[in-house]
């Protein structure tokens, strides 16, 4: 499914556009449409387990929906990037003009001064969210030691893929080498039940998940409390929505979006939006709030120093559910 912060822009802040409109968007509602371009971007990593042709049309729907509220026509362009090295390959002409990235990839790209960081999300009241390794308490496996050679779920989906990068530097830490070398069989999935579920009923030996998903699917299922988590990441903050920086054709209209991303929390209406997708508001960004991030990506890149030939397969992937 698309990452929260994605189905906010796309599907709320449409609804809440209207109220934020003063009396002079209204009076510039009543002039004649004035012709603009929107660029967006999609990173594939941020979309796990989303068709392609979903996600543009869910973009452009938003696009046109701004379009009537301010009184704008949009021409709107959607695409596709394969990784962040394509993303910074992009003409100066054609700079994406919004673009939400998962905060490993916005690292990479953070040297780039056409990309300004603008806001981050929340989940519930905090802005990051922790990785849990799960287990049976039946099962006697209560240290991280205890799953060598045994099975592990993983969910890598929308919004949750710095757990992978944690496990790994968890491992550095008690000198455990790669998960991949570690592990018997691990197995990747794009939806929480699928990766949870198996060990709940002993089929699997453990399972990595953000702990928001989990926390979701106990109150589901309470019986899922009998899990024990004997590993927990630090919070991690999971996207970052970028705009360029300038070069755009109105500067009202970038103010625009900022604007109504800002003010979600301050309305009612937003706030029962914001409350079912279990996410506080957005956040202005600020540098420090990926510290947690930076750390487990330096641990990344010193592993990599060390171990240029360290494996990075996958052993299955799945994308279904039960």
């Amino acid at each position: 499914m698309i990452s929260k912060v994605i189905w906010l822009i796309l599907l709320v802040i449409p609804l809440l556009l209207q109220p934020f409109c003063n009396s002079a968007h209204a009076s510039e509602a009543s002039e004649p449409s004035k012709q603009e371009k929107l660029s967006i971007g999609i990173l594939q990593n941020h979309f796990l387990g989303v068709n392609s042709l979903d996600a543009e049309a869910a973009f452009k729907i938003f696009a046109r929906t701004v379009a009537l509220t301010y009184g704008y026509q949009i021409d709107v362009t959607v695409r596709m990037f394969e990784s962040t090295r394509e993303l910074q390959s992009v003409p100066l002409v054609e700079r994406i003009d919004l673009i939400v990235l998962d905060t490993w990839s916005y690292l990479k790209m953070k040297d780039e001064k056409w990309l300004e960081p603008v806001f981050v999300s929340s989940d519930g009241d905090q802005m990051a969210c922790r990785y849990l390794l799960l287990t049976r308490r039946e099962s006697k496996l209560n240290t991280l030691k205890d799953l060598r050679g045994k099975t592990l779920n993983l969910l890598a989906s929308s919004n949750a893929m710095l757990g992978i990068p944690w496990l790994q530097g968890l491992m550095q830490e008690h000198e455990l080498g790669m998960p991949e070398e570690f592990f018997g069989v691990m197995e990747y999935y794009t939806q929480p039940m699928p990766t949870v579920l198996p060990v709940f009923f002993g089929k699997k030996d453990a399972a990595l998940i953000d702990a928001t998903k989990f926390e979701l699917m106990i109150e589901l299922n309470p019986q899922l409390k009998s899990l024990q988590t004997i590993g927990s990441s630090e919070p991690l903050v999971n996207s970052v929505v970028c705009l360029k920086r300038s070069g755009w054709s109105s500067e009202r209209f970038r103010q625009d979006l900022v604007q109504a991303m800002a003010e979600l929390h301050l309305k009612p209406s937003g706030q029962q939006i914001l409350a079912l997708f279990k996410i506080g508001r957005m956040v202005p960004f600020e540098q420090s709030q990926l510290d947690t991030v930076i750390q487990l990506r330096e641990m990344a890149l010193s592993r990599k120093n060390k171990n240029p030939g360290a494996p990075g397969r996958l052993e299955k992937s799945h994308g279904g559910g039960i």
